[in-house]
């Protein structure tokens, strides 16, 4: 008995081993996709026309969609492709997409959140990711380098501590990619998808521990929005819920549109001709601030 279960342990350690070495290949050879690498801002801007804010964004009236524009400054230049969110491969704005790439013939490209793991071959960039993951594929098949425009999750969330209390803060980043992945479909068990988001979106310094399971978020929606929809049929498509967790997402929102001013800035600034894809409020309210800077 004890040779069989040094013989197993043996052979799980050898399986776990090639696993790794096997994971580790496809990785290294692009087989397997990894999320996109944060930027780091040498200077973070303050900008002499600010960015425009969800409140007066949902006070200037409707827009085109997607809302897609080219800014230049000297040799650099940016085509800012702000995108109605798609994860289907038949949507027009996929073209717009490849066709505007192709001619503009990027160096660097930028897309909106961190997408995630994909393995080449066996899934569709858009259907896994949406125009962020057709974005990343465009970049991969041309060799350019390409960085997620989100500013990391620790500095957005030190900054947002100096105005929120963590609970808000922890109960805000588990619903968000939640009520933002709901507008492609309710998951078949939403309390699974949400166990993983308070698993992995509140391990984070601050945050960490303030919460630690889905009753914890069926408590603070029924106390807070007693007559509302559950938060499991609920989207951020059209905005937020009324209170602190709207105010959060505002304040989100613009702690992550100067990061991506910033970025914008700094690469066109040095001579790339920059890519990006976003979602198309961000940007409709970047624009002012960019064409300002970019003057």
């Amino acid at each position: 008995m004890k040779n069989f279960l040094i013989k197993s342990i043996k052979i799980l350690g050898i399986s776990l081993l090639v696993f790794i070495a096997v994971f580790g290949l496809l990785l290294w050879t692009g087989i397997i996709w990894r999320s996109p690498a944060y930027y780091s801002v040498a200077v973070t801007k303050n900008f002499a026309v600010p960015i425009m804010d969800m409140k007066a964004y949902d006070s200037a009236g409707d827009h085109s969609r997607p809302y897609i524009y080219q800014l230049s400054s000297g040799k650099g230049s940016v085509y800012v492709l702000g995108i109605e969110h798609t994860k289907n491969c038949n949507d027009a704005q996929i073209d717009s997409i490849r066709n505007i790439w192709n001619a503009f013939q990027p160096d660097v490209a930028l897309v909106e959140g961190r997408l995630g793991f994909l393995f080449s071959g066996l899934q569709d960039p858009v259907e896994a990711h949406g125009e962020g993951g057709e974005t990343v594929r465009l970049a991969k098949k041309a060799g350019i380098p390409f960085y997620t425009w989100e500013p990391e999750k620790s500095a957005e969330i030190k900054l947002m501590l100096q105005r929120y209390d963590a609970k808000q803060l922890a109960i805000f980043y588990s619903l968000r990619p939640y009520f933002s992945n709901y507008r492609f479909g309710k998951p078949s068990d939403p309390d699974r998808v949400m166990q993983e988001y308070i698993d992995s979106r509140t391990d984070k310094d601050g945050i960490r521990g303030q919460i630690k399971n889905v009753a914890a978020i069926d408590s603070f929606w029924k106390e807070t929005y007693p007559g509302a929809k559950d938060w499991r049929e609920t989207s951020d498509e059209y905005g937020w819920p009324e209170g602190w967790l709207s105010d959060i997402a505002a304040e989100s929102n613009i702690t992550r549109d100067i990061h991506l001013c910033s970025m914008i800035l700094e690469l066109v600034n040095s001579g790339k001709k920059v890519f990006v894809t976003m979602g198309s409020s961000h940007a409709f309210r970047i624009r002012q601030t960019l064409e300002a800077e970019l003057r």
